[in-house]
């Protein structure tokens, strides 16, 4: 019901955004020459890029009303395929009003483009913002965006902001939407987006820094390449968060400024939180660094990897490596634990970690590098031969990527319904 209301909202925008375009838009409605025409267009491609574009701040803004609906990667699947048609739009903006008013003053296209940006008040500093908005989309496809690390990808979206204004304040003094109504209404929309994501992003996250003064109470180390982040603070027990939920996470620390999500990897105890992180090379290899008393800005907490989102009162864990992070945190809030099962794996016997806690929890277990003749890979026949009734479950998947995406097919092509299949990765 919730997803049809904001499919909904997003359609009456786009029908309000025709309806200002086609009103204000004389170049449409008087002019007879070709260029007219395609001025109109190009106008229009300016319009639905800035929607797109407050729709994608929306999207990373961290609304929890959205979020706890739609989840994180969801969101983040969302948000790239939204960039293919911004792209498309942000690209024919102004290319198709350079060919418009080419073909209107009887010029050629380098004249105009041209006189564009030495005579036309705006148009330059647009430029400016359509480069960084192409720039960013660059670094975001798939091939660049996998030979990069997190760091240099999530700076490189910071000048994004200042692409976002400079295009509002180029549509309001000189596009279709900076007469009547219409200023009104796209006044209204720009705020929304952005006092969402203000909100969101910055100030509830500030509300809660101040609130709880958080600060690192001490790291343990779980094997060679594994840390657990324990953090306390004021007023603990107000912090509310569910089993399996992430938080971002800045450390206060020299050169440990830097934004990373990571699971609660403990359930609520109203004392402290507990992160759990995997050395992998980039930022995480420098977590045994953390000093005791760091301050810890948290925003979150986020996702919906949780028993909420459950439709059975049983539950097929599947973890893989540090994967067993949330996992672990929803298996410590289940009542019944006779209700769950969990198949653990790991490359080798000495990657096992919370081997004690998991054993605490009551939960039946099967560790798929240390039973004799198991193996260490999870399939669909070992699933089948550990949890015979598997299908009656929901699944919960969490490891490596290549992992869960090839057991949630195999999952799926057993019979299993998607609505049971439960999975949330952090892909930037």
């Amino acid at each position: 019901m919730k997803k049809i209301f904001w499919n909904s909202i997003i359609i009456l925008n786009f029908y309000l955004i025709l309806y200002f375009w086609f009103s204000n838009s004389h170049y449409l409605i008087t002019g007879i020459n070709p260029g007219s025409f395609l001025i109109a267009l190009g106008r229009l491609a300016g319009l639905l890029s800035e929607f797109l574009i407050l729709i994608q701040l929306l999207l990373i803004s961290r609304f929890s009303f959205v979020e706890k609906e739609y989840g994180f990667d969801k969101l983040a699947d969302l948000h790239r395929k939204i960039g293919l048609f911004l792209g498309i739009f942000l690209i024919s903006h102004p290319l198709l009003l350079t060919f418009g008013y080419a073909k209107l003053n009887n010029i050629n296209f380098a004249k105009q483009f041209i006189t564009f940006q030495t005579g036309w008040s705006g148009v330059f500093t647009a430029t400016v913002a359509f480069l960084i908005i192409v720039i960013t989309a660059f670094i975001s496809t798939k091939a660049i965006r996998n030979k990069i690390k997190y760091e240099v990808w999530y700076f490189a979206h910071l000048p994004l902001y200042i692409a976002v204004a400079i295009a509002f304040g180029h549509q309001v003094n000189t596009g279709d939407m900076s007469q009547g109504g219409a200023i009104f209404y796209w006044y209204l929309i720009n705020l929304v987006a952005v006092g969402t994501l203000v909100a969101f992003r910055f100030i509830k996250p500030a509300y809660s820094f101040f609130k709880h003064s958080f600060v690192i109470e001490k790291i343990v180390k779980e094997n060679d390449n594994v840390y657990s982040i324990y953090i306390a603070g004021k007023k603990m027990e107000q912090y509310k968060f569910a089993s399996g939920q992430y938080a971002t996470l800045i450390f206060l620390q020299k050169n440990m400024w830097f934004h990373h999500p990571f699971s609660f990897s403990d359930s609520h105890n109203g004392e402290n939180l507990r992160f759990t992180v995997k050395s992998s090379g980039d930022f995480t290899s420098k977590i045994e660094n953390l000093k005791k008393g760091t301050r810890v800005w948290i925003d979150g907490p986020l996702g919906t990897f949780t028993l909420e989102k459950s439709i059975n009162k049983k539950y097929l864990f599947i973890a893989g490596g540090i994967g067993i992070t949330p996992i672990l945190s929803i298996m410590k809030s289940i009542e019944d634990k006779k209700s769950a099962i969990l198949l653990y794996s790991n490359k080798r016997k000495e990657e096992i970690i919370f081997q004690k806690e998991i054993a605490e929890s009551g939960i039946e277990t099967y560790y798929f590098n240390t039973d004799p003749g198991v193996g260490n890979r999870i399939n669909d026949q070992k699933i089948a031969k550990f949890c015979s009734d598997y299908k009656d479950r929901d699944i919960y998947l969490c490891g490596p990527i290549q992992m869960t995406s090839s057991l949630m097919q195999s999952i799926k092509n057993n019979g299993v319904s998607s609505e049971q299949i439960h999975f949330e990765k952090f892909n930037y």
